[in-house]
């Protein structure tokens, strides 16, 4: 069943007269007075064999129930950093229906000074509380968080993982039965790998029987401090847990967007890389406009598109973040990003949906004409969103981010078009014009837009260029803009002098050169954002970039494994790829590695290249 759109209603915290934090809904303790870091590790970590089962560098998965202040990850973490291999990584996994706010989460967190460093990492990452899959990486990539916030049956429904351990922490059977209930312990069994383990507070009858129905076998222990009993158990079956084999090294073919980002998201998980480029130089066709914007799309029936645009919105700001953290930075603006409402009838809906949604204002919030004309520096058309974190930005630079934080574990060629590709053994080669091959991997991913097309195993997709011609106009020294604004088109504050308006969207236009007309529909877009912004502008003494957009029949990206083994694409990006690229590297990397995916299950599907079928390429 599709996920609707369920407000996250944050958790507000209370502290009982023995300092335990405290749910006043639940009428429960969230941990035990008597040490929550001390129940952590006899609990959770003591109970699930902990550290000694994670002493092989496969990636270790830990999957929970009941996140609340974050206490076991915390404890979790520390103890991987201290125990586990160099090479290893864990991937922790947790829902929580009713997070506690960024401000509740610092105050909190002040009472465990001993974990001051780790939880400000956590604080500094947490994300606005929309419902969904978040994930977050730390230590440079050693450790992954995956927060789902939503029900816990509905949410780990959603969840492609492979579990090696449990921490069962929902609030007690009698106060949350929701937490405890056969649907839970089902996907928890679906969840699992053979041999996993769980550990829990509880000992309820229902607790016992559901799990052990469920596949585990279970066996009561020495319970924490006052607590008589706790329980453990463990999934029928022969552990698959076993150490990285072959060597990971991967080719990938486009040096765009995607291209770029799936090579660092590949890197950073320990792979070596070798990226081609038809062009002598990275982001030579639609990543190399002037300037986009990286921003959510919220619609009144949280569809598929807005799901994952928001989420890509959501990872990709974290993903720039911590590259320019470490010395690689992205040419982008603050300041945030004005959407416009059409008119009054539509933003009278924006304001209804921002009502009903419940949205964050951290997220977003409405503003009338006035507050936006100042936020935006120029007087605005009418009343819209602002969205606080949005920025515009420039894709190239994004690009040449990725690449420099790749570093020497990535081997570009440049000016080496790839003709063709084949499956030899358990390889791909892929070979230049001249049937030579330029080299060969297990793993492949095309990410070369429209001219995946040219082999024979993609031809089938229902790819199509799209023609999008940008506009460059003066700086208005008078109103210089200051924040990008969007409707039906966007413009950017000056960049280099000149504003970057548009864009064209020019079905089955196949001319590369400049168009005066579309000049004049970006020119039309600007005065309905901006008004007497463009005035005294001739459309036909502009600056322009024309670039081709490839895209799928539904306009939604094509990213996943392919029917061919070893074989991933990440294509048809279209006019997000900025602000979809990074999620979808992220999930191709998580496919390729094996690990939890980052996204709920229905929207892999969205996005998997099978959805077509076996269509003929470009048909509509």
């Amino acid at each position: 069943m599709a996920l609707g759109y369920q407000p996250v209603v944050p958790a507000t915290p209370a502290f009982r007269a023995d300092g335990a934090l405290y749910s006043e809904q639940f009428d429960d303790v969230y941990a035990s007075a008597h040490g929550s870091l001390e129940q952590a590790r006899h609990v959770f970590l003591n109970g699930n064999g902990l550290p000694e089962r994670w002493q092989l560098p496969a990636p270790f998965v830990i999957v929970e129930t009941g996140f609340g202040a974050g206490l076991n990850f915390l404890a979790t973490w520390r103890l991987w950093m201290q125990t586990a291999p160099a090479d290893a990584r864990l991937h922790f996994v947790s829902v929580e229906k009713h997070p506690f706010s960024l401000a509740d989460l610092r105050r909190i967190h002040k009472s465990f000074p001993e974990l001051a460093p780790l939880a400000r990492a956590l604080q500094e990452r947490w994300p606005v509380l929309l419902p969904g899959f978040h994930r977050f990486h730390f230590e440079e990539g050693r450790v992954s968080l995956t927060l789902l916030f939503g029900d816990a049956a509905e949410m780990l429904a959603q969840l492609d993982a492979a579990a090696d351990a449990f921490f069962l922490d929902g609030f007690a059977p009698a106060r949350n039965p929701a937490m405890w209930a056969e649907p839970v312990f089902r996907e928890i069994a679906r969840l699992a790998r053979p041999g996993a383990t769980l550990a829990t507070y509880s000992v309820a009858s229902i607790v016992r029987e559901g799990l052990g129905a469920a596949g585990f076998t279970l066996v009561k222990r020495q319970g924490f401090t006052g607590k008589r009993e706790m329980l453990t158990g463990c999934y029928r079956g022969v552990s698959t847990s076993a150490a990285a084999g072959a060597a990971r090294r991967a080719i990938i073919i486009g040096a765009g967007l995607a291209g770029t980002t799936c090579a660092e998201r590949l890197v950073h998980r320990g792979w070596t890389i070798s990226l081609f480029e038809g062009h002598l130089t990275p982001a030579q066709e639609a990543s190399g406009n002037p300037a986009g914007l990286i921003r959510p799309v919220v619609s009144a029936d949280w569809n598929t598109h807005s799901r994952f645009t928001t989420a890509g919105y959501l990872y990709t700001t974290r993903h720039y973040q911590a590259i320019a953290a470490s010395g690689h930075a992205v040419v982008k603006g603050e300041g945030g990003v004005i959407q416009l409402a059409r008119d009054i009838g539509r933003f009278e809906r924006q304001q209804r949906l921002v009502d009903d949604f419940r949205l964050p204002a951290d997220f977003l919030r409405t503003m009338q004409s006035g507050e936006a004309s100042d936020l935006a520096g120029a007087p605005v058309s009418g009343a819209g969103w602002w969205f606080p974190d949005a920025v515009w930005a420039q894709p190239a630079s994004m690009c040449r981010a990725n690449l420099s934080a790749a570093g020497a574990a990535l081997e570009v060629h440049y000016g080496v078009p790839i003709a063709s590709i084949e499956r030899r053994g358990d390889e791909w080669h892929v070979l230049d014009a001249g049937g030579f091959t330029r080299d060969c991997a297990t793993i492949l991913i095309l990410a070369n837009a429209h001219q995946a097309l040219d082999f024979a195993p993609a031809r089938s997709l229902p790819l199509r260029r799209v023609r999008g011609q940008v506009s460059l106009i003066p700086a208005r020294l008078d109103h210089p803009l200051k924040i990008a604004v969007c409707g039906d088109g966007y413009v950017t504050p000056a960049i280099d002098g000149r504003h970057c308006v548009g864009a064209s969207f020019n079905e089955d236009v196949f001319d590369p050169t400049e168009r005066i007309d579309d000049h004049a529909g970006n020119l039309g877009r600007l005065e309905r954002m901006l008004p007497g912004f463009g005035a005294g502008l001739d459309a036909a003494n502009l600056g322009c970039r024309v670039a081709f957009r490839t895209m799928a029949r539904d306009r939604l990206p094509v990213v996943g494994a392919m029917d061919a083994p070893g074989l991933y694409a990440c294509l048809a990006l279209g006019s997000r790829g900025m602000t979809w690229s990074a999620l979808a590297a992220e999930l191709v990397a998580s496919q390729i590695g094996g690990e939890p995916l980052p996204l709920e299950r229905e929207l892999v599907a969205a996005l998997a290249p099978q959805r077509f079928g076996k269509q003929s390429a470009g048909q509509d």
